[in-house]
């Protein structure tokens, strides 16, 4: 009498198995990129469910989320991007994760601001990355704007500014003070940018996953969440520090 109630279970049961296998799907800023992947594989070592990390920049993250783009969670190089997919009702937990910092980085002179290398000088693309404006914001305040436009060249996110630098495609660029400390890039090559000259680059994230995927997403954050020294070796400033606020 109760055999027709095994298939309905042996699908409940599967689907659930299912579920539970399919990776947590991160969408992350390019400057966290490095870190994050360091932070998920630790994860994953530890027991927990598989996490896809994506990187790429937060301003095209936003709109692809904003269209039904299947992510779990993201992680922003800003607070305002997650803010409005919350209010919108896409997103939930809100929580501000690090606050970045921005490096001038140029490999063959001495870095300053006042005296950048001859030839083009790499940044993210100011209205999709949030570094990239913060160097716009750099370069206006400090007087250099108007002479050093004709010589920039845009990445679509912080990472391909990086690897323009990296390449020596540029001789100089503005990147997050995160990828040259994943990088080992020696210090003599660097300078952070006075944190005068730019808007504080807070960095939220926001949970997007619903229905079966929110426990598997809900475990990760709070992994994540507790990986404080991970984020202060890689450069950032930590919620609640002088110079990071708590939200």
């Amino acid at each position: 009498m109760r055999l027709p109630l095994v298939f309905p279970l042996l699908v409940l049961l599967a689907s659930t198995s299912l579920a539970a296998a399919e990776p947590v799907r991160i969408a992350v800023a390019a400057n966290l990129l490095p870190v994050m992947e360091q932070i998920a594989t630790q994860y994953q070592q530890q027991g927990g469910n598989p996490v896809q990390v994506i990187g790429g920049s937060s301003g095209a993250f936003f709109e692809q989320i904003r269209r039904g783009a299947p992510f779990d969670l993201f992680y922003s190089a800003d607070a305002e991007r997650p803010e409005q997919l919350a209010a919108a009702g896409t997103g939930s937990a809100v929580r501000t994760y690090a606050c970045g910092r921005l490096a001038l980085w140029t490999p063959k002179t001495a870095p300053r601001l006042d005296a950048l290398p001859a030839g083009k000088i790499a940044l993210a693309q100011p209205a999709t990355a949030p570094y990239g404006k913060a160097a716009q914001q750099a370069l206006q305040r400090s007087g250099q704007w108007p002479h050093l436009q004709a010589r920039l060249v845009y990445g679509q996110d912080i990472g391909q500014a990086f690897q323009f630098v990296n390449s020596g495609h540029a001789p100089g660029g503005f990147v997050a003070l995160s990828q040259l400390t994943a990088a080992g890039i020696p210090a003599a090559q660097y300078r952070l940018v006075d944190a005068a000259l730019y808007e504080p680059l807070v960095q939220k994230r926001v949970l997007l996953a619903k229905g079966e995927r929110q426990a598997g997403a809900e475990a990760f954050l709070a992994f994540f969440d507790a990986q404080h020294a991970t984020l202060k070796s890689a450069g950032y400033a930590l919620p609640g520090e002088a110079d990071c606020a708590a939200e």
